[in-house]
């Protein structure tokens, strides 16, 4: 019986990109054996899988053979798998959370990281979140369409922050990064992630972006583990605080579909 889905992401995503993707052609693939192919991904080097650098195979370490894949799924656009928040319809708390508790019971079911990542997740947050009421902070920045001023940002994080302990600060753009951090430094916490210094992007394609990508493994590595493993960290925070329009922390609100958020 051929009852294995191969899932393979179109390649003109970041990571979280992909991941929804993966997500999407698991919900309208449900009840089957999947394996996911990243082989397409901008953070390869070489011919490899990027999935099996930081995830487990959901049923199988190999491709299965031709005659036991039903098909491969790629990209899918449809409003039902969609998790931008202001496109849901009905767009209604109600709605939102279903769709939440959906997405996440799929990541439950199918995503299991490798244990080196898991580690560096788990040490993280026993040094910095343990004991601590944590507010969290998304600032997408470089080529984001969606970008605030952020004194937009700021102004909000400046009240919110007085009633948390620590302040736990995700950019993938240095200069909101600092920003963030030098205005609430006795509270700041980061994860040590690789981060823009201009506007130039360090996810984008490399077909598509004007800007040339680091061709270099170590580095393709790290750009990909760290805006997971930021994903996961943002996901254990008490409140978080989120740009608009960003797969990053629609994952990490469906990794805990009870995180507190707002977007502004």
């Amino acid at each position: 019986m051929s009852d294995y889905i191969v899932i393979k992401p179109e390649d003109n995503c970041g990571m979280c990109g992909y991941i929804w993707q993966t997500i999407r052609g698991m919900y309208h693939n449900p009840d089957k054996k999947y394996y996911v192919d990243f082989s397409n991904s901008i953070y390869k080097i070489k011919d490899e899988n990027v999935w099996e650098y930081y995830f487990e195979q959901p049923h199988t370490d190999s491709r299965p053979p031709d005659e036991d894949v039903e098909k491969t799924e790629g990209i899918i656009f449809n409003q039902e798998s969609e998790f931008v928040f202001r496109e849901i319809n009905p767009n209604t708390p109600e709605e939102i959370k279903r769709r939440r508790l959906m997405f996440n019971d799929i990541i439950e079911k199918h995503f299991k990281l490798k244990p080196h990542v898991q580690e560096k997740i788990d040490l993280f947050v026993k040094e910095n979140f343990e004991g601590n009421k944590v507010l969290g902070v998304h600032f997408r920045g470089t080529d984001h369409p969606e970008k605030k001023h952020m004194d937009e940002y700021l102004n909000y994080v400046r009240e919110k922050v007085l009633d948390y302990d620590k302040l736990f600060i995700c950019s993938d753009e240095w200069d909101r990064f600092r920003l963030a951090e030098i205005s609430n430094k006795d509270k700041a916490c980061s994860y040590d992630s690789i981060r823009s210094k201009n506007i130039i992007p360090l996810h984008g394609h490399k077909v598509y972006s004007p800007h040339k990508r680091v061709e270099d493994a170590d580095y393709q590595y790290k750009i990909g583990e760290d805006v997971i493993i930021e994903a996961y960290l943002m996901s254990k925070v008490d409140f978080l605080v989120c740009c608009g329009g960003s797969n990053v922390n629609y994952f990490s609100r469906a990794i805990n579909p009870h995180l507190d958020s707002i977007e502004l």
